[in-house]
């Protein structure tokens, strides 16, 4: 189903964003990174995306059902969650605030979706099931998620990117 593969593609990159960003505190002298700083800071921390992602791989294994699948869910929006807190300590340069502020709502969202979605999910329900039933939601997932790809894009954190 188109829609099982866009959420996770697009997650993954939310999650990179959010995990490369989130993880690094800024300097403590009340200015922003320069962009260099940023990017080299983000790009450091992108091995946190492949946690997110091993959560929605769980998800979507052969077997889980149910509360499993919900479980999954539920860690990886807990990831974006913690993540988020992380990017909102980190000082962008002014040039980046704006796309920064974005992305950190995106994602924000993007969160509240997964719990949404973990929430819906019923006894015996594959994720592929649920995404099949809950095709409101997965619109504005990868709505959200295209919207994060941009931002993503737009603060030049590229190498943050995971294949597809």
């Amino acid at each position: 189903m188109r829609g099982d593969h866009a959420v996770w593609r697009v997650l993954a990159l939310a999650a990179v964003a959010v995990v490369a960003l989130g993880a690094a505190p800024a300097d403590g002298d009340g200015e922003g990174l320069t962009r260099e700083q940023y990017v080299r800071r983000a790009t450091r921390h992108c091995k946190t995306l492949k946690e997110a992602s091993d959560e929605l791989q769980l998800a979507q294994a052969p077997g889980a059902t149910g509360r499993r699948v919900a479980r999954y869910l539920r860690q990886a929006a807990g990831k974006l969650d913690d993540l988020v807190e992380g990017f909102r300590k980190l000082d962008p340069p002014r040039a980046l605030e704006e796309d920064a502020e974005q992305l950190i709502d995106v994602l924000d969202g993007y969160a509240e979706g997964l719990e949404t979605l973990a929430r819906r999910i019923k006894r015996g329900q594959t994720f592929r099931v649920a995404l099949e039933q809950n095709q409101d939601l997965v619109t504005s997932l990868n709505s959200s998620a295209q919207r994060a790809t941009n931002l993503v894009t737009r603060l030049g954190l590229t190498g943050c990117l995971l294949p597809t």
